[in-house]
């Protein structure tokens, strides 16, 4: 009874490892498969298209981060406190969890996990576009300038933590807040 769900974990490890450093569209599900060593049968049986390890995955890696962001809510802070603790939110899980993080600022073109899509308030970019107050064009401006550093760092392996910079970082986003 317990070796489905062993399969099963093994099968999302993988498929977290391959896809966050090599992209959803870019990695096979027989990659996946090869790399959790299962067939292919048994990767279907658990997970019936690629779409549906997809939606699964970032579920469960994005749920700390949304739990957090929901707490942020919760505080109703102003814009610029909003900002600063979403910055030290998403810096400390890229120190945490970087790959986790990569899935987060680059996701699928294929589909849109429901855990980063625009329609949903407790997606960590809805959350901090509802804190900012911004409209659309400027939460975007505001959520490329928060994730670009994490993409460079991820992007050219650079070592070392993000933390340390969060504060410099957030004083900078600021200014963008009307």
């Amino acid at each position: 009874m317990g070796r489905p769900a062993f399969v099963r974990d093994r099968i999302l490890a993988a498929a977290f490892d391959l896809i966050a450093v090599e992209g959803y569209e870019a990695v096979s599900t027989r990659a996946i498969a090869a790399a959790a060593k299962v067939g292919p049968a048994s990767m279907f049986k658990h997970f019936p298209s690629k779409e549906s390890l997809g939606r699964e995955l970032y579920a469960l890696a994005l749920a700390p981060l949304q739990h957090q962001f929901a707490d942020l809510t919760a505080s109703a802070p102003e814009p610029g406190a909003a900002v600063t603790t979403a910055v030290e939110l998403l810096y400390r899980a890229y120190d945490e969890r970087p790959r986790m993080t990569a899935l987060l600022i680059f996701p699928p073109h294929e589909f849109t996990p429901w855990e980063i899509d625009p329609a949903n308030p407790r997606a960590v970019r809805s959350v901090l576009t509802a804190l900012t107050r911004l409209d659309a064009d400027d939460a975007a401006i505001l959520w490329g300038a928060l994730t670009g550093p994490l993409q460079d760092r991820f992007l050219r392996r650079r070592s070392g933590t993000m933390s340390p910079f969060a504060a410099a970082h957030a004083a900078r986003l600021i200014r963008l807040l009307p």
